[in-house]
């Protein structure tokens, strides 16, 4: 059977939508449980003007206008392409996933302890989870009161359930003294929301909408690429934001965001060195520091310097939120385009260990999602788009149905 064999009747086809923080990809991908991999049918990034931001509110203006362009695009180039591969092909979900600032998973573990051993029941596991869920509202209730925006809850999902001390899948019917019960709870800036159920309404109405934040969807797919991972800091690099979620006993404990980013950073360079945004982020694809200051002005070199110390000490006050008294754990699963992956595993390198002052292991996530034998299948067919890492996340997560955890969609 062929690599993108159609074989069988459960062929599946979907819409991708990733919400960046500065840039929108849309995205039409066929599943078949045949392959081991996804075919991407066709994908578009519609990134938003690379220039200077005046606030959060604008920012969400100009990614409101990409969402709107690059669905258009996906219904005027997008449907004839997925006709040639597939006629027929009808979509049965439309799968979103929204990175910071427009999301936020909050967690919230709740702990029961008892002398006697007490029979775990459904109706006790959902008393936990109630529990757990109105703990999250009276802290989005207290944030939405220093928010202009609100906020809309999209996705819910049980992390983790320990009885006695022990992760536990089924555990009605069986008797514990102490139970620990992990809640997700992910919510969107509500206008990004409405933005993409408008879209979907007209453009793609009888596909269902599923939608999450990135970060959850990133701790998912690296508990299936590193299944023996349980205490790990993941880092997601976006456009215009840095998040870092933490990873305790195999479990997302905790996460947050500073709005700075790639395109930040290109910002400062540009202005310091009077050259082009773009000519700014193109040096940003250099290893080091070093190699960004090689074809700048050396009377240049010190204000570089202090750019990308700046964003470093940023970076450091990241890493020390940890949402509890530890640090963070010592491997650090840094998600970010690939080419911008060498400089930003440096600067995360000195980051860290500025925050924690010893040293960490770096790994760029970009080259495990799929082997180099798909990417470059998939690049015969969506050019470079085989090299965005989140639209492959996206569609690996679309073709497992089976995930980490079970998802409950608003």
């Amino acid at each position: 059977m062929g690599i993108f064999s159609f074989g069988g009747s459960k062929n599946r086809f979907g819409i991708i939508i990733d919400v960046g923080s500065g840039s929108v990809l849309t995205a039409i991908v066929h599943s078949n449980p045949a392959n081991e991999h996804p075919m991407i049918v066709w994908a578009h990034r519609e990134h938003t003007a690379l220039k200077s931001i005046d606030s959060i509110e604008h920012s969400a203006k100009a990614v409101l206008a990409a969402l709107m362009n690059a669905s258009l695009k996906l219904e005027a180039e997008g449907r004839p392409v997925l006709d040639e591969y597939h006629p027929g092909a009808k979509f049965s979900l439309t799968q979103c996933s929204i990175a910071a600032p427009w999301s936020y998973t909050v967690t919230k573990s709740i702990n029961v302890n008892h002398e006697e051993p007490i029979e775990i029941t459904d109706n006790f596991v959902e008393e936990l989870v109630y529990t757990a869920q109105k703990q999250v509202e009276e802290e989005l209730s207290e944030h939405s009161h220093t928010s202009k925006a609100g906020l809309k809850v999209i996705t819910k999902a049980t992390m983790d359930l320990l009885s006695n001390g022990y992760r536990v899948k089924n555990p009605e019917g069986a008797t514990a003294n102490t139970l620990n019960l992990t809640q997700a709870t992910v919510v969107t800036q509500e206008y990004m929301m409405d933005g993409i159920i408008e879209v979907h309404e007209k453009l793609f109405p009888r596909a269902k909408v599923e939608a999450m934040s990135f970060i959850l969807m990133l701790y998912c797919s690296i508990r299936s690429l590193y299944p023996q991972t349980d205490d790990v800091c993941l880092i997601d690099i976006t456009d215009e934001a840095s998040e870092i979620g933490i990873v305790r006993d195999g479990s997302l404990k905790y996460s947050t965001h500073i709005p700075f980013g790639m395109f930040s950073l290109a910002r400062e360079l540009s202005v310091t060195c009077n050259i082009p945004l773009h000519e700014a982020l193109g040096h940003l694809r250099a290893e080091n520091v070093t190699g960004v200051k090689k074809y700048l002005p050396e009377s240049k070199h010190d204000d570089i310097s202090t750019i990308f110390d700046e964003y470093t000490k940023r970076l450091a006050g990241l890493l020390n939120e940890t949402g509890d008294s530890l640090s963070i754990p010592k491997n650090i699963l840094l998600h970010v385009e690939s080419s911008y992956s060498p400089l930003f595993e440096n600067l995360l390198s000195r980051a860290a260990k500025s925050a924690t002052k010893i040293d960490h292991t770096i790994i760029s996530v970009a080259k495990e999602i799929i082997p180099a034998e798909q990417r470059a299948a998939l690049h015969k067919v969506i050019g470079d788009h085989a090299n965005d890492t989140a639209l492959l996340l996206n569609a690996e997560f679309f073709h497992k149905q089976k995930h980490c955890l079970d998802f409950k969609y608003s």
